[in-house]
C-alpha cells in the first residue's frame, strides 16, 4: 500500500499512515491527498484494522497546501484566474473531501510534530483525536494575505469563538503546550515520548469492538452536526472564495508572479515580526 508520497504500516489493529514529502514539509499536493484518500479507502475494507494514525515524515506534520506547486496562486489577478463561482465550486468539492474523513467509520488519530499550518489544520481537524509534541506549531499565517483554512481546522468547535478569532486575526502560531491548554489537542508530550504514547493509546482504543467504535464516533459527531457543524464548514467555501478577491490576496499573487513565493512570504510576514 506504500506510495511515493504516503507510507503505510500495520501493527495488529492499528495502521499508521505517514505523509512522505519531507522535502516539502509534507505540504499537501494532489498526489499526497489522493494517496491519503486511497489508503483510507483500502483500510476501511479491512476490519482487522480498527484505528488509523496519521503522522508526518521529517521535520513537520504538514505545512498546508503546496502553494509553490500550484499555478492558481500566481494566476490570481490575471486572465487565467478562475471566476469566484469556479473558485467557490472548487473549494466546496475540497471541503466535501475533508468531510469524508469526518464520516469515516474508524477512529483517526493525528500525531503532530513540528509545523501544523494552514491546510495541515484541515487535515488534523478532521481527525478524531490529536496528540502533539510540546514543540509542535499550530497556526494559519496564510490568513494574513492568502485565505482561510477551508474548514477553519474545526477551531470554532475545538477551541471556541475567542481563541479561533485570535488565531485567525493574527496568523500567529501556538506551541503544543498552548494547544493542549485551549483544547485544540488531546495532549501535548515531550517530542521523544510522542511516538510511543500514540502507539500505546491507539492499541488501547483498538481493544473496543469495531462496531462500538463506529457508534461512539458518530454519535458524538452527530451532536455537533445537529448544532450546525456541516453548515458552518460549508461556509468556508463561500468566505475563502471571497477572500481570494481581496486586494491583499491580489498583492500577494502579484509578488509571487513577479518576484517569487519567498518574497511574497516576506512581504506578508514582515509586519508581524517583533522588533529587535
Amino acid at each position: 500500500m506504500n506510495r511515493d508520497s504516503l507510507l503505510c504500516s500495520i501493527d495488529g489493529p492499528v495502521a499508521t499512515l505517514t505523509l512522505n514529502r519531507p522535502e516539502k514539509l509534507n505540504a499537501i499536493n494532489d498526489a499526497l491527498r489522493g494517496d491519503l484518500e486511497s489508503a483510507l479507502a483500502g483500510l476501511d475494507r479491512d476490519d482487522a484494522v480498527r484505528v488509523i494514525v496519521i503522522k508526518g515524515a521529517g521535520r513537520a506534520f504538514c505545512t498546508g497546501y503546496d502553494i509553490d506547486g500550484y499555478g492558481s496562486i500566481a494566476d490570481r489577478g490575471t486572465s487565467a484566474a478562475p471566476s469566484i463561482a469556479q473558485d467557490r465550486d472548487r473549494l466546496r468539492k475540497s471541503i466535501e473531501r475533508w468531510l469524508a474523513m469526518w464520516n469515516y467509520r474508524k477512529p483517526i488519530i493525528a500525531q503532530v510534530h513540528g509545523y501544523c499550518l494552514a491546510g495541515g489544520n484541515d487535515l488534523a481537524g478532521m481527525c478524531d483525536l490529536i496528540f502533539c509534541s510540546h514543540d509542535a506549531q499550530f497556526g494559519h499565517p496564510a490568513g494574513r494575505a492568502l485565505g482561510i483554512p477551508q474548514t477553519l481546522g474545526m477551531w470554532p468547535m475545538r477551541v471556541g469563538m475567542l481563541k479561533a478569532k485570535e488565531l485567525l486575526f493574527t496568523g500567529d502560531m501556538i506551541d503544543g503546550r498552548e494547544a493542549e491548554k485551549i483544547g485544540m489537542v488531546n495532549r501535548s508530550l515531550p517530542p521523544e515520548a510522542l511516538d510511543d504514547y500514540v502507539r500505546a493509546f491507539a492499541q488501547r482504543i483498538a481493544n473496543v469492538p469495531m462496531d462500538a467504535l463506529t457508534i461512539h464516533k458518530h454519535v458524538v459527531n452527530r451532536w455537533f452536526e445537529v448544532m450546525g457543524l456541516r453548515t458552518g464548514v460549508a461556509e468556508g467555501a463561500e468566505f475563502d472564495a471571497i477572500y481570494h478577491e481581496t486586494p491583499a490576496a491580489a498583492e500577494f499573487s502579484r509578488i509571487v508572479r513577479e518576484q517569487g513565493l519567498k518574497e511574497a512570504l516576506e512581504w506578508r510576514d514582515k509586519p508581524f515580526r517583533k522588533a529587535d
